[in-house]
């Protein structure tokens, strides 16, 4: 879709047609879709071409205003009870993935960049005998918080809390909760450091003592 980004007449009549008739007709449908089985994608929403909402039984996915999702990403819920809620002003990469059987929450303003992996439930794997689709399902919720950043290509596992304002790097994998303005990296998840006004009082565990020197945030596109 580079002709969207193009400054020459057609390049601007492109991007009239897909934003201003295309893009309103695509958030017209899926409002539809979403609110005949008892869901919701509230106003303001920009969802571009591949993205997929899945509503695995009636009532199951809220969206709040402004939600930006782009392209091929994908949310999805799991009968009987999976459900997924999304705040305002929230932000879904390219590619990323979110599936909830029992649920997942993403607060207001989170930024959740491209081909991240968000799931909150795994296969039971105990009895030798039994092939591991057949031994169940075990899923806890995930709630993602307010203003939080998830860079790209982090997998999210069931039962985590991300903080309010957390950072996750490139690559990273949470299998348990991020702080508050943590920036957290690897796999699994260590947190380097806690950014902004009080960081100074929350020395980073990856710093040795004497050292005053600090890693910096890490940088992903979104």
């Amino acid at each position: 879709m580079s002709v969207l980004r193009g400054g020459s007449v057609v390049g601007r009549v492109v991007r009239f047609v897909y934003f201003r008739i295309v893009a309103p007709l695509r958030r017209a449908l899926w409002q539809t879709i979403l609110s005949s089985a008892g869901g919701r994608l509230d106003h303001g929403a920009m969802l571009y071409e591949g993205t997929r909402i899945v509503q695995g039984h009636p009532g199951s996915i809220r969206i709040g205003k402004d939600l930006r999702m782009l392209r091929n990403a994908t949310i999805n819920t799991l009968p009987p009870s999976g459900q997924i809620v999304i705040g305002d002003g929230v932000h879904i990469g390219e590619g990323t993935m979110i599936t909830a059987h029992s649920r997942v929450e993403i607060e207001d303003d989170a930024v959740i960049g491209p081909y991240n992996v968000i799931v909150d439930v795994d296969h039971v794997c105990e009895d030798r005998s039994r092939p591991i689709a057949k031994q169940g399902l075990d899923s806890r919720p995930i709630r993602i918080g307010r203003g939080a950043w998830i860079s790209s290509h982090c997998v999210i596992l069931k039962g985590v809390t991300i903080g309010r304002g957390a950072v996750l790097g490139a690559g990273t994998i949470v299998t348990h909760d991020v702080p508050d303005y943590a920036i957290s990296v690897g796999a699994p998840a260590r947190t380097i450091r806690i950014w902004g006004n009080d960081e100074a009082a929350s020395p980073s565990p990856a710093t040795a003592p004497g050292d005053d020197t600090r890693p910096s945030p890490p940088s992903a596109a979104q």
